[in-house]
């Protein structure tokens, strides 16, 4: 099975083509893993994906790009513009009438897929509504203190995007009832610690991009800071000056966390084996094979070294597993 796109075709496409273009911009790894699915599964992933994607942009992008004096100036209308999603997407799985056509995240065309999905289907909104209240703790700017801060947010921002993919991996489609899966236990059970212990690597993989820009968009908790004896500011100084070695014992910390999480989400990935086929166990494997990959590549001789080699060791793992 290859990763190439369906073609978006029928009176929907444009709707569809839009989400295309919001899903296809960022994650590659899940993108790519999603477009192994079959066209119908493709679709409900490019909805979903797509308006999650509109609503984070508002917040990482948007806001928390924003200098102190512009944050509090726009902190009241952020927050304003996650509760009007939210009210999209609860209209959407109703299949009610977009509540916010003018002012909304969500952009009509969007909006239509997603109605046309996650409206036809058994899953609920859930996973929408931890993420929108992870995207609320980010724009009220909650310190994120312990480990425990750290799950609770990736609950929602990471977990909860991660719980549909696992519903469509499961889910099969009929024209006249719309999207059922199986599953006997919520999504997020199968997805969350396998998530979180992606979400961890993901941090570790993109730490040199992520802390050339505010401290804010650095999520490591101040726990494994002082774990690891370093400051945000002492890693912007270690990547600067290339001084990776400065930075092996909180990868190691952090490797630590993150392999906790595996050993419970492999157990549970693995319960899902019995009702998915062959070709859905295969996508599986192969997205968590990216990260195990990068994860094998930051332990096996040290985070430093990982960090030396890290363009070669990224673009290796993602097309061992998933080829473009």
């Amino acid at each position: 099975m290859t990763t190439t796109p369906a073609p978006i075709d029928g009176p929907n496409a444009d709707a569809f083509s839009a989400c295309n273009d919001l899903a296809a911009a960022k994650n590659a790894n899940l993108y790519r893993a999603a477009m192994r699915l079959g066209p119908e599964r493709q679709r409900f992933f490019l909805a979903a994906y797509a308006s999650m994607r509109v609503i984070d942009d508002i917040v990482d992008d948007g806001f928390l790009e924003l200098t102190d004096h512009e944050r509090d100036y726009a902190r009241e209308d952020t927050l304003i513009a996650i509760d009007q999603w939210q009210q999209q997407i609860e209209a959407a799985k109703k299949d009610n009438d977009n509540p916010h056509p003018e002012s909304g995240p969500l952009n009509q065309r969007v909006f239509d897929a997603l109605r046309l999905t996650l409206g036809r289907s058994d899953l609920e909104v859930d996973p929408w509504v931890d993420l929108a209240d992870a995207l609320r703790r980010d724009v009220a700017e909650d310190p994120m203190d312990e480990w425990d801060d750290f799950i609770a947010y990736c609950e929602g921002a990471t977990a909860a995007p991660a719980s549909i993919f696992v519903y469509l991996l499961s889910a099969r489609f009929d024209n006249e009832i719309g999207y059922t899966s199986p599953l006997t236990n919520p999504p997020l059970y199968h997805a969350r610690d396998m998530a979180i212990f992606c979400y961890v690597v993901h941090i570790l993989r993109d730490l040199p991009d992520d802390i050339k820009g505010p401290d804010r968009l650095v999520t490591i908790p101040a726990e494994i800071l002082i774990a690891a004896d370093i400051t945000l500011g002492e890693i912007r100084n270690a990547i600067g000056q290339k001084k990776y070695d400065d930075l092996d014992r909180l990868g190691t910390i952090l490797l630590e966390r993150a392999w906790e999480h595996f050993e419970t989400g492999q157990a549970r990935s693995a319960e899902l084996l019995a009702i998915l086929d062959p070709e859905e166990t295969d996508t599986l494997s192969r997205l968590f094979a990216v990260y195990i990959e990068l994860a094998s590549a930051m332990m096996d001789n040290g985070y430093a070294a990982f960090l030396k080699d890290r363009d070669t060791i990224i673009a290796q793992t993602a097309n061992n597993s998933l080829p473009g």
